[in-house]
């Protein structure tokens, strides 16, 4: 009989891909750190001139997105260096997948103008002022954002291209008034409490959070990912994921309880504020669906060994064996914002309306934040189906999940 699952030498593939899932940052696929960019002059003359063009027409002005400038600069680059002239680039890809492969990959509007043969700003922007397709999409009331990359190729066969990339969705930008700073909001990780925890993973949304999408590769977690950093109460925070609209991290060991306040700059330079509820405890249980609710993202063991998923591959609940009272089955849940429980007496578990004993709630020690638990299945419970699981640490109630009990 198991007395308490806590750490486990070898790491399944399954346990791996479990809390892949539930770290959602750890999942992302490591993407090419944007550089800020900087505008020539005659790019800054197109600036001008398409939004001059575009507020005599009714059209908000375009501020220029960092991500799309980089696209344009790299896609006009690589037209002048490999002399061809189309909106597939060398590498197959279409202007979509290009601009996501430089961290804009909105769902939104986007677009893209291609030209060859001037240097100067004002030829290119009659290039597309007279051409119907180019024209509609420099005027498009739905783009708020332009990337703009010109590049020459002295051997090419027009000796010099341009590109300016579209885009609805206002990322992270050049042409923001300086000092601006944007409010943000910091929520737990799991079941997206506005409650807190020291030591628990926690996500912040906002807008022009970072300039790049980027995750943590190893550990100890950084304080610092491509020049953006976190700081919770004036204590600098590890973290897992960054993005233009959110950061996943470890709320700082040192920070006490209460509304604190939360910072983010980029490269020094703040950028987002807010405040954040901190409690000792924030219990919460990570899913499948990465929203708090439905089936737990966790397994269940006999022998601490051997391990099964609670969820099938299309995510909806499998059907638990719970053992015999000999050879009792357990479940493995994770979560964050435990760690800090009064000690094991203070955690309530029931399924289905049974009280199930705890055999261990902590911190899991393979990844920074994660807390586990390890539940015995209680054998009453055998053939009840669909049941909820209430837990309860210290008096604080966590998100319900839902799992499946076989015959």
């Amino acid at each position: 009989m198991i007395q308490r699952l806590r750490s486990f030498a070898v790491v399944p593939n399954l346990f791996f891909s479990i809390l892949l899932l539930i770290l959602l940052t750890l999942a992302l696929p490591l993407r090419t750190v944007a550089q800020t960019p900087t505008l020539d002059a005659e790019e800054q003359a197109f600036l001008k001139l398409i939004n001059d063009y575009r507020a005599q027409n009714g059209a908000s002005p375009l501020k220029v997105s960092i991500a799309l400038t980089n696209a344009s600069k790299w896609m006009s680059g690589d037209m002048a260096a490999k002399n061809y002239f189309s909106h597939t680039d060398s590498l197959g890809r279409d202007p979509f997948v290009r601009m996501a492969a430089f961290t804009y990959g909105y769902n939104s509007y986007r677009g893209e103008n291609i030209a060859a043969g001037f240097s100067e700003a004002v030829n290119t922007f009659n290039q597309w002022k007279n051409s119907p397709g180019h024209n509609q999409n420099m005027l498009n009331p739905n783009y708020q954002v332009i990337g703009i990359g010109r590049a020459s190729g002295p051997s090419s066969t027009y000796g010099w291209y341009w590109t300016t990339d579209f885009g609805s969705y206002v990322d992270a930008t050049l042409d923001s008034q300086p000092g601006v700073v944007h409010n943000v909001t910091t929520v737990n990780a799991a079941n997206y409490s506005s409650t807190v925890a020291p030591d628990a993973i926690v996500v912040t949304f906002g807008s022009n959070l970072a300039t790049s999408t980027l995750s943590a590769t190893s550990l100890p977690l950084p304080t610092n990912l491509a020049g953006t950093t976190v700081t919770v109460n004036g204590s600098a925070a590890q973290l897992l994921y960054i993005s233009p609209t959110q950061i996943n991290y470890v709320l700082p060991s040192s920070v006490g309880s209460g509304t604190v306040p939360v910072g983010i700059k980029n490269q020094g330079v703040m950028v987002a504020d807010g405040t954040i509820t901190v409690d000792t405890l924030s219990p919460s249980i990570f899913t499948v669906t990465a929203n708090g609710q439905g089936v737990p993202a966790g397994l269940t063991t006999f022998d601490g060994i051997s391990f099964q998923p609670i969820a099938n591959p299309d995510g909806t609940a499998r059907p638990l064996s719970v053992g015999t009272d000999a050879n009792p089955n357990y479940l493995v849940l994770f979560g964050t914002g435990i760690r800090r429980l009064s000690g094991l007496s203070g955690v309530q578990v029931t399924i289905g309306g049974v009280a199930a004993v705890v055999q261990y709630a902590g911190a899991q020690s393979n990844y920074a934040g994660l807390d586990q638990l390890n539940v015995k299945l209680p054998t009453s419970l055998r053939g009840r189906g669909d049941v909820s699981v209430i837990l309860v640490v210290d008096g604080r109630v966590a998100n319900a999940v839902r799992i499946n009990i076989g015959g």
